[in-house]
Protein backbone atom coordinates (compact mmCIF):
# COMPACT_ATOMS: atom_id res chain seq x y z
CA UNK A 1 0.00 0.00 0.00
CA UNK A 2 2.67 2.11 0.82
CA UNK A 3 4.40 1.74 -2.60
CA UNK A 4 1.08 2.79 -4.33
CA UNK A 5 0.96 5.90 -2.41
CA UNK A 6 4.32 6.55 -3.00
CA UNK A 7 3.66 6.03 -7.11
CA UNK A 8 0.30 8.15 -6.99
CA UNK A 9 2.24 11.08 -5.19
CA UNK A 10 4.83 10.68 -7.97
CA UNK A 11 2.44 10.14 -10.74
CA UNK A 12 0.43 13.41 -9.44
CA UNK A 13 3.77 15.18 -9.14
CA UNK A 14 5.12 14.89 -12.93
CA UNK A 15 1.46 15.74 -13.88
CA UNK A 16 1.67 19.03 -11.82
CA UNK A 17 5.04 19.52 -13.26
CA UNK A 18 4.65 18.84 -17.03
CA UNK A 19 1.24 21.53 -16.38
CA UNK A 20 3.85 23.91 -14.97
CA UNK A 21 5.97 23.33 -18.31
CA UNK A 22 3.22 23.40 -20.50
CA UNK A 23 2.29 26.88 -19.35
CA UNK A 24 5.59 28.24 -18.96
CA UNK A 25 5.90 27.00 -23.09
CA UNK A 26 2.86 28.78 -23.68
CA UNK A 27 3.55 31.96 -22.11
CA UNK A 28 7.06 31.68 -23.97
CA UNK A 29 4.81 31.20 -27.37
CA UNK A 30 2.75 34.33 -26.29
CA UNK A 31 5.69 36.59 -25.96
CA UNK A 32 7.41 35.37 -29.05
CA UNK A 33 3.98 36.34 -30.72
CA UNK A 34 3.83 39.29 -29.48
CA UNK A 35 7.54 40.03 -30.90
CA UNK A 36 6.79 38.66 -34.15
CA UNK A 37 3.61 40.87 -34.37
CA UNK A 38 4.91 43.90 -33.33
CA UNK A 39 7.96 43.18 -36.12
CA UNK A 40 5.73 43.03 -38.73
CA UNK A 41 3.73 46.31 -37.60
CA UNK A 42 7.49 48.04 -37.77
CA UNK A 43 7.88 46.04 -41.68
CA UNK A 44 4.31 47.16 -42.49
CA UNK A 45 4.67 50.37 -41.61
CA UNK A 46 8.04 50.85 -43.01
CA UNK A 47 6.22 49.21 -46.41
CA UNK A 48 3.62 51.70 -46.33
CA UNK A 49 6.01 55.09 -46.02
CA UNK A 50 8.05 53.34 -49.26
CA UNK A 51 4.41 52.80 -50.73
CA UNK A 52 3.07 56.57 -50.09
CA UNK A 53 6.07 57.85 -52.18
CA UNK A 54 5.74 55.01 -54.83
CA UNK A 55 2.89 57.02 -56.85
CA UNK A 56 5.69 59.23 -58.76
CA UNK A 57 7.98 56.55 -59.40
CA UNK A 58 4.83 54.17 -60.86
CA UNK A 59 4.67 57.34 -63.37
CA UNK A 60 5.62 56.56 -66.86
CA UNK A 61 3.96 58.84 -69.23
CA UNK A 62 5.25 62.19 -69.94
CA UNK A 63 1.85 64.10 -69.73
CA UNK A 64 0.68 62.66 -66.39
CA UNK A 65 4.69 63.08 -65.03
CA UNK A 66 4.37 66.87 -66.23
CA UNK A 67 0.77 66.83 -64.60
CA UNK A 68 2.59 65.61 -60.78
CA UNK A 69 4.92 67.97 -61.52
CA UNK A 70 2.92 70.96 -61.68
CA UNK A 71 0.75 70.05 -58.92
CA UNK A 72 4.10 70.17 -56.57
CA UNK A 73 4.76 73.50 -57.97
CA UNK A 74 1.33 74.64 -57.59
CA UNK A 75 1.65 73.71 -53.50
CA UNK A 76 4.07 76.25 -52.88
CA UNK A 77 0.50 78.75 -52.96
CA UNK A 78 -1.48 76.31 -51.54
CA UNK A 79 -4.34 79.45 -51.49
CA UNK A 80 -4.23 79.44 -55.29
CA UNK A 81 -4.14 75.65 -55.94
CA UNK A 82 -7.74 76.18 -57.41
CA UNK A 83 -6.87 78.90 -59.17
CA UNK A 84 -3.49 76.74 -60.76
CA UNK A 85 -5.75 73.43 -61.23
CA UNK A 86 -7.43 75.88 -63.74
CA UNK A 87 -4.21 76.85 -65.17
CA UNK A 88 -3.17 72.91 -65.24
CA UNK A 89 -6.84 72.00 -66.83
CA UNK A 90 -6.78 74.49 -69.71
CA UNK A 91 -3.17 74.20 -70.65
CA UNK A 92 -2.77 70.20 -70.83
CA UNK A 93 -6.44 70.39 -72.94
CA UNK A 94 -4.68 69.14 -76.27
CA UNK A 95 -2.58 67.28 -74.33
CA UNK A 96 -4.33 64.72 -72.58
CA UNK A 97 -7.78 63.11 -73.74
CA UNK A 98 -10.85 65.16 -72.35
CA UNK A 99 -11.80 62.09 -70.92
CA UNK A 100 -9.20 61.34 -68.74
CA UNK A 101 -8.42 64.48 -67.60
CA UNK A 102 -10.27 64.55 -64.64
CA UNK A 103 -8.28 61.27 -63.42
CA UNK A 104 -5.26 62.76 -64.26
CA UNK A 105 -5.87 65.57 -62.87
CA UNK A 106 -6.83 64.27 -59.59
CA UNK A 107 -3.83 61.52 -60.01
CA UNK A 108 -1.62 64.22 -60.26
CA UNK A 109 -3.11 66.32 -56.97
CA UNK A 110 -2.29 62.75 -54.66
CA UNK A 111 0.88 61.72 -56.26
CA UNK A 112 1.81 64.83 -55.57
CA UNK A 113 0.69 65.02 -51.87
CA UNK A 114 4.01 63.47 -49.82
CA UNK A 115 6.65 65.29 -52.50
CA UNK A 116 8.41 67.68 -50.31
CA UNK A 117 9.86 70.08 -52.66
CA UNK A 118 8.94 70.53 -56.64
CA UNK A 119 12.78 69.63 -57.45
CA UNK A 120 11.90 66.42 -56.73
CA UNK A 121 9.98 65.34 -59.78
CA UNK A 122 12.30 67.18 -61.76
CA UNK A 123 14.94 65.33 -60.69
CA UNK A 124 12.66 61.83 -61.04
CA UNK A 125 11.11 62.87 -64.72
CA UNK A 126 14.42 64.15 -66.25
CA UNK A 127 14.88 60.92 -68.02
CA UNK A 128 11.57 60.47 -68.71
CA UNK A 129 11.17 63.95 -70.20
CA UNK A 130 14.44 64.23 -72.08
CA UNK A 131 13.73 61.10 -73.66
CA UNK A 132 9.82 61.30 -74.78
CA UNK A 133 9.63 65.02 -75.60
CA UNK A 134 11.36 67.05 -78.89
CA UNK A 135 12.78 70.81 -77.80
CA UNK A 136 9.38 72.10 -78.54
CA UNK A 137 7.56 69.91 -76.53
CA UNK A 138 9.91 70.65 -73.94
CA UNK A 139 9.55 74.93 -74.06
CA UNK A 140 5.77 74.18 -73.56
CA UNK A 141 5.95 72.08 -70.68
CA UNK A 142 8.33 74.99 -69.33
CA UNK A 143 5.64 77.63 -70.35
CA UNK A 144 3.21 75.65 -68.54
CA UNK A 145 5.23 75.64 -65.57
CA UNK A 146 5.50 79.18 -65.61
CA UNK A 147 1.85 79.72 -65.94
CA UNK A 148 1.22 77.53 -63.20
CA UNK A 149 3.64 79.03 -60.88
CA UNK A 150 2.15 82.70 -61.97
CA UNK A 151 -1.44 81.43 -60.78
CA UNK A 152 -2.16 83.86 -57.66
CA UNK A 153 0.26 86.11 -58.06
CA UNK A 154 4.03 86.54 -57.67
CA UNK A 155 6.08 83.58 -57.70
CA UNK A 156 7.77 82.55 -54.42
CA UNK A 157 11.05 81.63 -54.06
CA UNK A 158 10.85 77.89 -54.31
CA UNK A 159 9.02 78.13 -57.44
CA UNK A 160 11.40 80.54 -59.30
CA UNK A 161 14.14 78.14 -57.86
CA UNK A 162 12.42 75.19 -59.23
CA UNK A 163 11.47 76.76 -62.57
CA UNK A 164 15.56 77.34 -63.03
CA UNK A 165 16.25 73.60 -62.26
CA UNK A 166 13.76 72.68 -64.89
CA UNK A 167 14.88 75.04 -67.76
CA UNK A 168 18.32 73.65 -66.90
CA UNK A 169 17.32 70.52 -67.03
CA UNK A 170 15.47 70.47 -70.25
CA UNK A 171 17.20 72.93 -72.18
CA UNK A 172 20.61 71.43 -71.61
Amino acid sequence: MAFLGIFVAALSGAVIWYWRFKMMREAGNEIIDSVERMRGAYRRGKRRKQAEAAPLASIADPAIAAVAFFFCLAKEKPMYLDAAKDVIRNRMKGIIRPGDMDEVLVFGEWASKNVNSPEDPIRRFRDLWLKALDMQERRQLIDIAEDVAAAGGERTKEQEHALQTLRRTLMN
